[in-house]
């Protein structure tokens, strides 16, 4: 007997409220996959840029640069070549968030230059060769290291590369249209830099200040943190979004900036315990328009209900204007209050054009950060319901990912991007006809999608169903991290991993001899060796590391869940240990 089928029919007739027999684990693990490699088909410059390989030109626009200076790299924005920092910002940040309260859901499958896929000859799962360093990481790299370029100083941040008409005016490679002339969309392309925008330099300090708390590295530590703090100031002597002429208007923000600002302060201060940051975050907060976000689902223009969420987890506060007063109040209002029959989330989904696939995606990823920190599982099966929908677990059997079949899911086959269909002759349109190479049937981006059709649309020029972004991906990745962390979670002695230690410089005082504990909750406080680096380890029971905060003074360390946990505090001259219980 088919329960799978059994089901579907009842929620086509309305009785039932949630669908079908739960993924494996396995079928999340492909899913985070091809959601994660999707970042390497999007970059610019030298990449490598694994969809190129097989290709003519398989690097592009690496010449890019402002007043002189190298600015290549980054991430495409979707299925065109340009790069718009308004939503690539953000996109930046949600994977960059979602990596570090949900790392140990993020595996090392392949490696980071697809040289594993080239010899192997195999670009699927199985092709991949591991090498001691998360997938998710290895992209977030690529994109933060062309942040450092775009963010040199606090006077001077790249908005824009590119112009959006003339990008859009042929359907080929990236590689391809890099040898083109400017008009046509090549090089030297348009730099915009240095506008009025207080949001997306915010986004960028945000994403940046994380990784200066989460690579490996210790030397991509201080230049992240150093570009950080160098788009920060900028965010801070600015104001608005600006706009990308019709690509990205800043009107389409509504007001809504002061997110950009404060996650970048609140990040800030969870990488340095500089109090100053935690202080420039609540005047941010205050300035939000919360009423505005409640009643309009996550995206690149609305990061309101991302700062309702990362305001509450950090530091305990709840939105200062509206009627949606608590974290659980706001996000039920925007999606658990407002579901299918099949579970899935609805608010501002249907048709083409109302890119559909924001609401259960984003809805899930905030769910699941607001679990990580709240330390509960109340909401795990809506995050499943509402991953699985897009993964095909729906009544239609669509997959909603380009290249994601399992369990008999009928994946996108006409996905509007450039890159996916290998095609290097100007004269033919997106909708003509390719021959697409085999490896690049595994894009793993995931479509804008129509909630209101039960099957694909079929016409490739038809963006408004069938773009690819990295905004549109980047919540789903994030959700299926956090599936996998309660799930299967991979530790990074289990990985290999080795942290680099910060060098310590010698000081003239002699760091104090004793060191004090505090626990508020779900927090704990370390405090002491205020002229020396005190680095805080947490650790399960078990023996894995969950976390490590370095800082001076006063350190902070978030619980990740309920249940007994080991604080080892050490610097020089001083080595501690603690057991904490979280109820």
């Amino acid at each position: 007997m088919d329960f799978r089928k059994i089901f579907a029919s009842m929620a086509l007739f309305g009785l039932a409220s949630t669908t079908y027999a739960e993924l494996s684990v396995d079928d999340y693990t492909e899913a985070a996959w091809i959601t994660t490699r999707f970042y390497g088909a999007q970059r610019s410059g030298e990449g490598p840029n694994w969809i190129l390989d097989g290709t003519n030109f398989p690097t592009s626009f690496t010449t890019d640069s402002y007043q002189g200076k190298d600015v290549s790299g980054g991430w495409f924005d979707c299925g065109d070549h340009a790069m718009f920092g308004q939503p690539q910002s953000w996109a930046s940040y949600i994977l960059a968030v979602s990596y570090a309260e949900f790392t140990e859901g993020f595996y090392d499958l392949y490696t980071g230059d697809y040289t594993d896929y080239k010899a192997s000859g195999d670009y699927t799962r199985a092709g991949g060769k591991p090498n001691k360093i998360r997938d998710l990481l290895e992209e977030l790299r690529y994109e933060a290291d062309f942040w450092v370029k775009a963010a040199p100083d606090a006077n001077t941040f790249i908005t824009v590369k590119g112009n959006g008409d003339q990008d859009h005016k042929y359907w080929v490679t990236a590689g391809k249209m890099s040898t083109l002339s400017t008009a046509e969309g090549g090089s030297p392309r348009e730099i915009t830099a240095n506008k009025d925008d207080g949001y997306t330099p915010g986004m960028v300090a945000a994403m940046m200040a994380v990784m200066a708390r989460v690579d490996p590295s210790a030397d991509n530590r201080a230049k992240y943190l150093q570009t950080a703090k160098n788009a920060y100031a900028y965010a801070s002597s600015h104001s608005g979004v600006s706009s990308a002429g019709s690509y990205y208007d800043g009107s389409w923000w509504g007001g809504r900036w002061q997110d950009g600002p404060f996650l970048a302060a609140l990040e800030l201060y969870r990488t340095t315990n500089d109090e100053t940051y935690k202080t420039a975050a609540q005047s941010w907060f205050s300035k939000i328009q919360f009423e505005s976000g409640s009643y309009t689902r996550l995206g690149y223009a609305n990061a309101v209900p991302l700062s309702v969420v990362m305001g509450n987890g950090v530091f305990g506060w709840n939105p200062t204007s509206g009627n949606q007063k608590t974290v659980k109040d706001f996000l039920d209002n925007l999606y658990a209050n407002q579901t299918n029959s099949e579970g899935a989330f609805t608010k501002e989904t249907g048709g083409g054009g109302s890119f559909s696939v924001r609401t259960p995606s984003g809805g899930a990823l905030l769910y699941a950060l607001y679990s990580k920190f709240a330390g509960i599982d109340t909401y795990d099966s809506k995050i499943l319901t509402n991953v699985g929908y897009l993964l095909g677990d729906n009544s239609n059997k669509k997959s909603y990912v380009v290249g994601y079949t399992r369990n008999g899911a009928n994946a996108p086959t006409a996905p509007h991007h450039r890159g996916y269909y290998g095609n290097e002759d100007t004269s033919k349109d997106p909708d003509s006809g390719f021959n697409i190479p085999e490896k690049n049937k595994l894009l793993g981006g995931t479509i804008a999608g129509d909630f209101t059709s039960g099957s694909h649309n079929t016409t490739v020029s038809s963006w408004n169903v069938n773009e690819v972004c990295v905004d549109l991906n980047a919540p789903l990745v994030g959700a299926l991290g956090y599936i996998l962390s309660k799930k299967k979670p991979v530790t990074d002695d289990e990985l290999g991993v080795k942290i680099e230690p910060e060098a310590v410089k010698p000081v003239a005082t002699a760091a104090p001899a004793t060191i004090s504990m505090e626990q508020h909750g779900m927090q704990v406080v370390v405090s002491g060796l205020s002229s020396v680096p005190m680095l805080v380890e947490l650790f399960d029971l078990q023996g894995h590391r969950v976390s490590m905060v370095k800082g001076l003074s006063q350190v902070s360390v978030q619980l990740p869940s309920k249940g007994v946990f080991l604080v080892k505090v050490s610097g020089k001259g001083v080595q501690k240990s603690y057991k904490v219980k979280a109820l």
